[in-house]
C-alpha cells in the first residue's frame, strides 16, 4: 500500500461580477509539502462557451486573458519553487492568497493522497468538468433566462424564490407569486435536454413526483408553469414528451423556455388578479 501524504488544494474561480458573487470553477492547484510538489490544472482556454453561457453578455476575451494571466503567474511561482516543505507551502500560499481580481482561489482544503497527480485529476473532474455538466448548472442558466424575460416585461418584482408546501413536504420554486403567504402562481424552468434519455426520465420524473405530492397534500399552486428546454433528437424528444404529458395531467402548464410570449402571458396573471 502506498504511503499517503497530507496535501492542500484550492479551486480557481472566475468571478467577473463581484457585486453578484457568482463564480465559475475553472482550475485546481494542489500542494504536497512533504514531497515538495506543487501542481495546477486549468480548464482549456478555448472552452469559453460554458463561461459566456453562464455569464450572459460577457466578452470571452476577458475570461481568456484572465486565465492566461493566472497561468503565467502560476508558472512564475512554480519556477521559483525551491526544495523543501516550507518552500512548497509558501508557494501555495502565495498563489492562492486573496486577491481583488477576476480570478480568485477558494480557501485551502486538506486531503490525503497516495498519488497527487491522480488526485489532481480527480479533483479537476469533480469541481470543473462536472461543474458545467450538472442539471443544476443548466437550470441555473434557464432561471437567468426566465428572469430576464420577466424583467423585460416589468414582472420580475412580482416573483420571488419560495418554498411551496407545508412542514411535511415542500418544494423550492425560483419564481413564486403569493398572496397572504399562499403561493398562487409559480414558474419552474426545467432542463429536459440531457444527452441520455434515461437522464431526462430521471430528472423529469423527479419533478413529476414532486408536483404529484404537492397536489396530494393540497399545496399545488393553482397556476403552475414549467418552462422547458428539450433536445431535438428523436429518442430524447420522446422521453421529454412523456414527462410533459405527466406534468400536464397533474394540472401544470408547459411551454418552451424560449417562448417569451407564453411566459409573459402566464406571469401577467400576477397583475390580472390585482396583486
Amino acid at each position: 500500500m502506498k504511503k499517503q501524504v497530507a496535501c492542500q488544494y484550492a479551486i480557481a474561480r472566475f468571478l467577473p461580477y463581484a457585486e453578484t458573487g457568482e463564480f465559475a470553477n475553472v482550475g485546481i492547484v494542489i500542494a504536497c509539502p512533504e514531497l515538495g510538489l506543487l501542481r495546477v490544472k486549468f480548464a482549456p482556454l478555448r472552452r469559453t462557451k460554458r463561461i459566456t453561457d453562464f455569464f450572459e453578455g460577457l466578452n470571452p476575451r476577458i475570461y481568456r486573458e484572465s486565465l492566461r494571466y493566472l497561468e503565467v503567474e502560476t508558472s512564475r511561482i512554480a519556477s521559483s519553487l525551491k526544495n523543501g516543505p516550507a518552500a512548497t507551502k509558501m508557494a501555495f500560499e502565495e498563489l492562492t492568497r486573496p486577491r481583488e481580481a477576476l480570478l480568485r482561489f477558494s480557501s485551502a482544503r486538506a486531503i490525503l493522497s497516495d498519488d497527487p497527480e491522480s488526485t489532481l485529476q480527480t479533483l479537476f473532474e469533480k469541481f470543473i468538468e462536472r461543474d458545467f455538466a450538472t442539471k443544476e448548472y443548466h437550470e441555473k442558466i434557464l432561471n437567468k433566462g426566465v428572469a430576464t424575460i420577466l424583467a423585460g416585461a416589468a414582472l420580475k418584482n412580482y416573483f420571488d424564490p419560495e418554498d411551496v408546501g407545508d412542514e411535511d413536504f415542500n418544494v423550492r420554486f425560483p419564481f413564486v407569486n403569493s398572496l397572504d403567504g399562499s403561493p398562487l402562481i409559480a414558474i419552474k424552468p426545467l432542463h429536459l435536454a440531457q444527452d441520455e434519455p434515461s437522464k431526462i426520465m430521471d430528472h423529469g420524473s423527479h419533478w413529476v413526483a414532486r408536483v404529484a405530492r404537492l397536489k396530494k397534500h393540497g399545496n399545488m399552486p393553482g397556476n403552475l408553469l414549467f418552462a422547458i428546454d428539450k433536445s431535438e433528437k428523436t429518442k430524447q424528444q420522446r422521453v421529454a414528451k412523456e414527462i410533459i404529458t405527466d406534468l400536464k395531467d397533474l394540472g401544470a402548464e408547459v411551454v418552451r423556455v424560449d417562448d417569451e410570449r407564453a411566459i409573459v402571458d402566464f406571469a401577467q396573471r400576477a397583475l390580472d388578479r390585482g396583486h
